[in-house]
């Protein structure tokens, strides 16, 4: 059975018109789920546009493609997903996320503190 542990705070509602998604150097993540009420699973929303980010997962990450066309590198493979299309990337992989236009995605990683953007201390939740 799992029991929660530490001061987890209860359910959460993100607004889309709270966040500024606006990419800097052609990426923008958001860490909606965060270490600030989550210590296990991390998840957010973010946007590539016209970039080539290489990369080396040091957790688990599952990103799912809302909309745009979204090519991912994994050595000489090459994965190209659409909206819809859902992506599995096992840690300690050494990847390259890339986009010739404005994608939009979710993403889920275990555990979130090993990710960048949900190992910050920050509450989006709406206020409303």
């Amino acid at each position: 059975m799992f029991t929660r542990k530490g001061n987890m705070s209860g359910t959460k509602l993100f607004r889309k018109e709270d966040l500024d998604l606006e990419p800097v150097n052609g990426m923008k993540t958001i860490g909606l789920v965060n270490t600030s009420f989550s210590k296990e699973l991390g998840g957010g929303i973010g946007v590539f546009e016209d970039c080539s980010i290489p990369w080396n997962i040091t957790y688990d990450e599952i990103i799912y493609i809302l909309d745009g066309q979204f090519t991912l590198r994994v050595g000489d493979e090459v994965y190209n997903a659409r909206a819809g299309d859902v992506l599995w990337i096992p840690r300690d992989t050494e990847i390259v996320y890339e986009a010739q236009e404005r994608v939009t995605f979710f993403y889920s990683v275990f555990p979130a503190g090993n990710a960048p953007s949900t190992s910050k201390l920050i509450d989006y939740a709406s206020k409303t």
